[in-house]
């Protein structure tokens, strides 16, 4: 016969008091019921684990080794209680987060740093990829959640609009183009882009903004992060276009510009599987996310 873990906390709280009559009534059950489920229990151990003597109760060495073990057991099942009921209101486990580049500078540093401090045991992995991958993603399982631009045609993923972006003229403060003369007025001027590798979303944004204002970009420097894109802006090496989100980045001695183009400007949402629309770790964060797009509005 195996012993359960109500019979392993039995020897545990007599071995804590030194007494029947104390340990029985911490239980809740009578000193001969206690007495007898701990012969039974020896019994099935095939020795003894109390020196019992008039007034005085010690644990044998295999006492002591079962008490110690009976300890460890019993405080791993009261661990593994509360993390399954922190699980099931999504205060743990591990969420998967799609994003795409534009999402870093529009609050998604913040968000995760807010949504940690609040929910310390749920696990969470970053996953940079464009919205076409994560919504592939989403549908198979391979992502919780995901910021994405919006409208999403797949009716098999739900979305919650955040915010709106759109893509701006980035040129050097001593650039002498003016505002209000729209993207066309750059035509000739040398483009630093995003890679199609780091974003091909953002890329192919870019080239559709230019195409709609009549011209293909001179595209002389390519960059992985936005951030090395507006310095090399800053740097005089030519204009870009980016989202405007990228303000919050404060890069000195650039300007932003409109581009005229209605084309350029686009929502971004969070979107997840419509099955797991009931997983409470996906509630926590998506009400989260629509609280600090609500605040930073």
């Amino acid at each position: 016969m195996e012993l359960d873990l109500e019979q392993m906390r039995s020897v545990v709280v007599l071995a804590e008091h030194r007494n029947f009559g104390r340990a029985a009534a911490a239980l809740f059950i009578s000193q001969p019921a206690l007495t007898k489920q701990i012969r039974k229990i020896e019994e099935t151990l095939g020795g003894t684990l109390f020196i019992r003597k008039p007034r005085q109760l010690t644990l044998t060495r295999a006492g002591e080794v079962f008490v110690e073990r009976a300890r460890a057991l019993l405080l791993d099942a009261k661990n593994a209680v509360d993390v399954s009921r922190s699980a099931i209101r999504g205060e743990a486990g591990l969420l998967r987060i799609g994003f795409g580049l534009p999402s870093m500078a529009t609050g998604l540093p913040d968000l995760i740093q807010k949504f940690r401090r609040r929910f310390p045991l749920v696990q969470i992995s970053l996953r940079e990829m464009s919205t076409p991958p994560q919504l592939t993603a989403l549908a198979s399982g391979a992502l919780d959640v995901g910021f994405v631009r919006l409208p999403i045609q797949d009716e098999r993923i739900r979305s919650v609009p955040l915010f709106g972006d759109r893509l701006m003229i980035v040129a050097s403060v001593h650039c002498s183009k003016k505002s209000g003369h729209g993207l066309r007025q750059f035509a000739m001027q040398p483009f630093i882009v995003v890679s199609r590798s780091a974003s091909a979303s953002l890329h192919d944004h870019v080239m559709r903004t230019c195409n709609a204002a009549g011209f293909s970009p001179q595209i002389v420097q390519e960059a992985a992060e936005l951030f090395t894109v507006l310095n090399f802006v800053r740097a005089g090496a030519g204009v870009a276009l980016v989202p405007n989100s990228c303000r919050v980045m404060n890069v000195p001695e650039i300007r932003f510009l409109n581009t005229g183009i209605a084309s350029a400007s686009w929502k971004v949402g969070i979107a997840y599987h419509k099955s797991r629309d009931m997983d409470p770790a996906i509630r926590n964060f998506v009400s989260m996310a629509r609280e600090s797009a609500k605040g930073s509005a």
